[in-house]
């Protein structure tokens, strides 16, 4: 059956085609709903014309689902628990339910950015949220979004090329980049900053990093080479050795504050001009996590 613009769905013709499914023939459920065969086929080649998909087809003397057929009895079942459920909520017999929020975290987003841009959706929804952060490498999350283990990922770059189409990237969070670091350290620079840097031990991102390729650039405009003592993907783990004196972090500016008063790390110097990005990366289509929405409208400083 050829794709076309979907209308309305009729709920009773979805019940119908879900207890034929059930069922896996016409006449037993025929009567179970206490209708003719011919009445029930015909009101599920209703539901197929309404979506533009096939959702039946003979295999003997069976009907058996097309793959189309297999999502809309997913959904069917989802919904008709959904009404059961509401159905007890209001009789008093049962609470509303919590709303579940699967995130992928890449371990290079720092855990207080995290926290900043989910703060405000744990505040608002307190009781009825159930969140369940993943944290993992990029590649490894997107696998995991693609197979639906996950309803989004925060990360700190694009999308790949490759996933463009079927994965949508929204842009949550710009900041400017502080470098930071215990104050014995900051102390021992000695010269102001930029200069500071020459000589002086950085903690680096992996060297494939955007942010490390971009910083690296910054630098060797200035003609400055710090000594990279350690490379980390893993932003607590780079806090923890700014903290014990190992060299100089770089952290978004946005969370500087909380970096200084969470490590008592010192700020050495600030450089606007580099951006730390933070996206939100979600399947693309229309059937999208309601609270999605939320966060990215309170990231851009909007009612959600």
């Amino acid at each position: 059956m050829s794709s076309q613009t979907p209308r309305r769905i009729n709920f009773k013709h979805l019940h119908y085609f879900h207890e034929v499914a059930r069922e896996g023939s016409l006449t037993g459920a025929a009567k179970r709903l206490h209708l003719a065969p011919q009445t029930l086929s015909s009101q599920v080649r209703e539901l197929e014309q309404s979506l533009g998909r096939t959702l039946l087809e003979r295999a003997g003397r069976r009907l058996v689902l097309t793959a189309d057929g297999e999502v809309v009895r997913d959904y069917a079942e989802s919904i008709f628990a959904l009404g059961t459920e509401l159905g007890r909520v209001m009789a008093g017999r049962a609470e509303p339910r919590r709303i579940g929020l699967r995130l992928g975290v890449t371990d290079s987003v720092p855990k207080l950015l995290t926290a900043r841009v989910l703060a405000p959706l744990l505040e608002r929804h307190r009781d009825r949220i159930e969140l369940d952060c993943v944290e993992g490498t990029v590649t490894g999350l997107l696998g995991r979004l693609a197979a639906h283990q996950v309803d989004a990922v925060l990360a700190d770059q694009p999308i790949p090329p490759y996933l463009a189409r079927s994965m949508r990237g929204r842009l949550l969070l710009k900041s400017g980049l502080s470098l930071v670091a215990a104050p014995q350290v900051r102390k021992a620079l000695g010269r102001d900053f930029p200069a500071c840097l020459d000589g002086a031990p950085l903690i680096a991102s992996s060297a494939e990093s955007p942010l490390n390729i971009a910083l690296e650039a910054w630098l060797a405009e200035r003609g400055l080479k710090p000594r990279v003592v350690a490379r980390c993907d893993d932003s607590a783990l780079t806090k923890v050795f700014a903290q014990r004196g190992f060299g100089i972090a770089c952290v978004p500016t946005v969370i500087e504050s909380d970096v200084a008063t969470q490590f008592g790390l010192q700020c050495v110097g600030r450089v606007p001009e580099l951006s730390d990005l933070l996206y939100l990366i979600r399947p693309s289509g229309r059937h999208v996590h309601p609270l999605l929405e939320e966060i990215a409208a309170v990231a851009a400083g909007g009612a959600p």
